[in-house]
Order: structure tokens, then C-alpha cells, then sequence
């Protein structure tokens, strides 16, 4: 299976090589990185454009929108043409949508250059679960996404405070600038870096549709799960990360570098959470590691709420609360992917861009509820439900997948 890699790109006896691990996380470090860099500024740009919560989250909802319709054919284009062509594209479209967004003179021509951006930001994810596949044993799958998940937590850890810091100096535009340069030195680590992981004796995997493959994937339970398990917890955080600058700056009168903090301890929750899932999956099976998930899941979500429902928080007590959500989103998320990835060697690409639709299409669902009910309490509420719905999921039975076509 790894052969045909350079030695430097060869698996280790633990997992992923480490030029694969590092470019992996720096791949998947795109979404957190482009969506968590102007959370703070979010106010600002509202402001500037004189829209109200819904019409700044037009901006976040056009890059997930983007990202969530590009995993149609991406995914194909990696099984057809290969990992590194794929990502180098996308990344090199990405840098250009990037610099017209911070240029863009109307919030309609900023949307757009979102939707593009998010469109392109999606070969990061989508190839760098396929590395994963293509590269490592299936039963070190969980535990290999753990330890990348883990490196790209520096992404959402560091984001907000990087993004508050260049809206200081430039405001909502040079935070989004952040992004130009995220994409161009990604650019060049990969031209440098990245080997052609396709498996060269996989064959016929380009000639699958989408929805073919869609059909295939889907006869399997694990699959299903996989898919659903990562729609209703990515739908927790993406309400949050959507509205919560409005709860948190506008409704509580939170700082923005108050503010700041609870998005960055939320990343320190989910560093935390594949740190402990590199350790869980030594001993568990991921789809236990899954339901140990679920209980931090729904404490996390349930306890801001009746904080919130009780009256005005503090934004300590606030980022207290909130942690054990993180914690089980850094558990949870590698886990799903591996488990709805694992039956599908013959067409890793596809199958890891299902698992992004349902993400997206799952983050972007409960994200307009919270907005359309005017966020507010709204979100912890919706953040809540989505997290019921998870553990709902992660304890439906996962039955041996069937042999691949």
C-alpha cells in the first residue's frame, strides 16, 4: 500500500508518517482558520456594512456553502487525477479568492469571494482525510486523524486572537488578509512537501459518480453514522461560531478580547480531546471513543444554556462551561471520519467528500435556525438540540460493513 511513497512520506509503526501528518493538519487547518480569523470582527464588519446578524452571517454561510458544494466533484478529481494536483489547485484558487475578498468594495462582491474561497478551501479537508486513507493501516485510521486533528488545533486556537490583532491594525479587512497569507505559504509547503499518495493499483474509482458513490457508501452503516454523527456536532459549533460574537460582544458586553478567549479556550478543549482520543484509541474501538464523546457533547452545550438562562455570565464562567463540548468535538470528530472512511479504500476521495457534505450541510442547518430565531439564547438552545441529536446517532448500532464493490 505505501510503497510507492518517497521514504520521508511512508507510514510510521504508530501511524502517519510526519510530513504527511503536518501537511495533513495544515490542509484541514484551512476551514477552522478561515471561519474562527473574524469572529471578533464580525461586529465590525456588520457595522461597516450596516447589516444586522443575518447579514453578516451571509459571509460565513456563502464559505460554507461553497465548501459544502465543491465536495461534489472534488473528491472524484482526487480519485481521478490524484491528491497532489487537487490540493495545489484548490490552494492556489483559494490565495486569489482570499485577496478579493479583503478587497471586495460591497458586502454582495464579499460574499461572493467567500463562496469561491470556500469552494477551493475544500480540496484542504477532502485530500488530507484521503492522505490519511491512502497511507495508513484501517485500524490506525482513528488514531492517525487524532494525532493530525491534535496538530490543527493550533488553526482555531490560534485564529481569534490573530484575527483581533490585524482588525486592530486594519479592521475586518485585515483580519480576512490573515487568510492570503495562510493560503500562500500552505501553497508552498505543499509544492515542496506533498507526495502523489493515490494507490496506483486502484482502478475504476475516477469512472464513479458522485452520486453512484453516494449509493455505494451509503449501503453501509458505518457510513451513515459517520455522516450524521458529523452534521449534528459540526451544527453545534458552527451555530456558535456564527452568532456567538453577537451574544458574546453585543447582548453580555463581552470585550472583544473577552470574546477572544472563549473562542480560544474552545480550541485548547479541542487539542485536548484528540490528545485523549490518540490515548483512548490504544485500548477502544472508535466508535466507544464516539460514545464517550457523546456525554461531553451534551454537557457542554447543556450547560451554557441554563447559565445563560439563569442571567448575565461572566466570560470565564462562560468558557468553563463550554469546554467540555470542545473536548468532545476533538473526540468525536476524527473517530466519525474514521469510521464512515474505513470500508472505502477503493474510493477514499468520494467517500471523504460525503463525510464533508454531511458536516457542512449539517453545521449550515442548525447555524440558520440560531440565526433565525435572532440568536441570543437561540444559540446555546440550538447547540443543545444538535447535541442530543448526536449521541442519538453515535449509539445506533454499527454492524460489520458488507465487502466493497
Amino acid at each position: 500500500m505505501t510503497s510507492h511513497l518517497p521514504p520521508s512520506a511512508r507510514p510510521t509503526a504508530d501511524g502517519a508518517s510526519p510530513t504527511i501528518t503536518h501537511l495533513a493538519a495544515g490542509m484541514l487547518g484551512l476551514l477552522p482558520f478561515s471561519t474562527d480569523v473574524y469572529l471578533t470582527a464580525m461586529v465590525d464588519l456588520g457595522r461597516d456594512f450596516q447589516v444586522e446578524v443575518g447579514g453578516v452571517q451571509r459571509t460565513m454561510l456563502a464559505f460554507t456553502f461553497g465548501f459544502a458544494l465543491a465536495h461534489l466533484f472534488i473528491g472524484r478529481l482526487a480519485d481521478r487525477f490524484g491528491r497532489r494536483p487537487v490540493a495545489l489547485v484548490g490552494i492556489a484558487v483559494y490565495l486569489v479568492a482570499a485577496v478579493a475578498a479583503v478587497t471586495a468594495p460591497s458586502l454582495d462582491l464579499l460574499v461572493l469571494a467567500r463562496f469561491v474561497q470556500g469552494g477551493a478551501a475544500a480540496c484542504g479537508p477532502i485530500v488530507a482525510r484521503t492522505l490519511i486513507r491512502d497511507t495508513v493501516a484501517p485500524e490506525n485510521g482513528g488514531r492517525a486523524l487524532s494525532k493530525v486533528g491534535a496538530i490543527f488545533a493550533v488553526a482555531p486556537l490560534a485564529a481569534p486572537f490573530v484575527g483581533t490583532f490585524a482588525a486592530g491594525l486594519a479592521g475586518w479587512r485585515g483580519a480576512l488578509g490573515t487568510l492570503a497569507i495562510y493560503g500562500a505559504v500552505l501553497l508552498v509547503a505543499l509544492w515542496l512537501r506533498l507526495p502523489e499518495t493515490r494507490p496506483p493499483n486502484v482502478h475504476g474509482a475516477e469512472r464513479v459518480t458522485i452520486l453512484r458513490a453516494l449509493a455505494h457508501c451509503a449501503r453501509t452503516r458505518a457510513f451513515v453514522v459517520g455522516c450524521l454523527a458529523l452534521g449534528a456536532g459540526y451544527g453545534a459549533l458552527y451555530a456558535w461560531l456564527t452568532t456567538s460574537a453577537f451574544l458574546m460582544v453585543d447582548r453580555l458586553g463581552y470585550s472583544k478580547v473577552e470574546a477572544s478567549w472563549v473562542y480560544t479556550a474552545g480550541a485548547v478543549g479541542f487539542l485536548l480531546g484528540g490528545v485523549i482520543a490518540m490515548r483512548l484509541t490504544r485500548r477502544l474501538i472508535p466508535r466507544h471513543v464516539l460514545r464517550i464523546a457523546a456525554a461531553a457533547v451534551v454537557v457542554g452545550t447543556a450547560g451554557p444554556l441554563a447559565l445563560l438562562l439563569s442571567g448575565h455570565v461572566h466570560w470565564a464562567v462562560l468558557l468553563v462551561a463550554l469546554l467540555p463540548y470542545y473536548v468532545g468535538w476533538g473526540l468525536a470528530q476524527p473517530m466519525a471520519t474514521a469510521i464512515g472512511m474505513r470500508p472505502f479504500p477503493e474510493m477514499a476521495g468520494q467517500a471523504s467528500a460525503w463525510l464533508g457534505i454531511a458536516q457542512q450541510v449539517g453545521g449550515m442547518a442548525f447555524a440558520v435556525v440560531a440565526a433565525s430565531l435572532g440568536g441570543g439564547l437561540a444559540t446555546p438552545a440550538i447547540m443543545t438540540i444538535a447535541a442530543l441529536v448526536f449521541t442519538a446517532v453515535v449509539f445506533m448500532p454499527v454492524q460489520k460493513a458488507p465487502p466493497t464493490a
